[in-house]
């Protein structure tokens, strides 16, 4: 079994998946092959009894595809490494996973006055500057994570943000508002800081990755914007905040290529308007003139 799964995540890596997509990939190929450690000798009845082994748990549509998703790239690399012929996945998922409709819950859509008192609600610096963060930058929780007090620029009102797979743009801009909660928080950590990262606990050292969400969530109780039982649509995520930017951005009449540029999206674009790119001074001045008001009203 190892050895089929060493060498799969190894391909994973090399074609540049996400630690998270390999994670999970990893995660639900262990548990296929613990069912079928041979899995050169899989059959369609071996499918058919995973399948329904999987459905005995009664697992959302989205994570039953998930699994067999992973299953499917794992065959696909058995394929390419000439162990089997052919990948008897796509076939199998065609027959009996298509009529499984999976419809996303969408994210949360707070309003501009909603994303004000949740930042007069936050007591805590802490609090306060991952608001305003992820709100004024739309910035994934990783990014978040991983950002530095040196990929702060107060002198050109830019922030750095660390190039993850997904992102195809770094550079995030600050107004006046986050600027000055930036500098704000700055003198709170400058007393505490044991380490580079920008975002610390209380003790000095860097948050957890999970802070993010349990902090969010805490909040978000208490203006009834979370309720940890409900749909997706009533949970209070990081992602939320990035929803929020790129809406508001948008509703604001923003250019839909700057609001790209800015959320670090890929920036595909036809032959002809390779001539016209895109200038971030001019996305800045869009910026400044789109980007929500959070600690005062317009």
């Amino acid at each position: 079994m190892s050895q089929y799964l060493e060498r799969f995540l190894l391909d994973c890596r090399a074609k540049n998946m996400t630690n998270h997509s390999i994670e999970t990939y990893r995660s639900n190929v262990i548990e296929f092959l613990a069912y079928f450690p041979k899995p050169i000798t899989v059959t369609n009845d071996d499918l058919r009894l995973y399948i329904g082994k999987l459905r005995l748990r009664k697992l959302a549509p989205g994570t039953l595809k998930g699994y067999m998703s992973a299953v499917a790239s794992f065959f696909d690399f058995l394929v390419f490494e000439k162990e089997i012929q052919f990948n008897p996945v796509p076939e199998f998922r065609k027959r009996y996973l298509d009529r499984i409709k999976c419809h996303p819950e969408t994210r949360q859509l707070i309003s501009i006055m909603d994303m004000q008192l949740l930042y007069k609600t936050a007591t805590h610096p802490l609090q306060k500057i991952i608001i305003i963060l992820l709100a004024k930058t739309g910035i994934r929780r990783g990014e978040l994570h991983d950002l530095k007090e040196s990929d702060l620029n107060f002198q050109f009102h830019v922030i750095r943000i660390p190039m993850k797979a997904k992102r195809s743009h770094n550079l995030a801009f600050m107004d006046d508002e986050l600027e000055g909660a930036l500098k704000e928080y700055l003198e709170w950590r400058y007393k505490r800081t044991k380490t580079d990262w920008l975002l610390i606990s209380g003790k000095g050292g860097r948050i957890h990755k999970d802070a993010y969400g349990m902090i969010l969530a805490d909040l978000g109780e208490k203006l009834h914007l979370h309720n940890s039982n409900g749909p997706l649509d009533r949970k209070l995520t990081p992602h939320c905040f990035r929803h929020w930017f790129t809406t508001h951005l948008f509703r604001a009449g923003m250019d839909p290529q700057y609001i790209k540029f800015l959320r670090g999206d890929s920036m595909r674009v036809e032959s002809w308007q390779i001539y016209n790119r895109i200038d971030p001074e001019m996305v800045r001045i869009e910026y400044l003139r789109c980007i929500p008001k959070i600690l005062s009203c317009r």
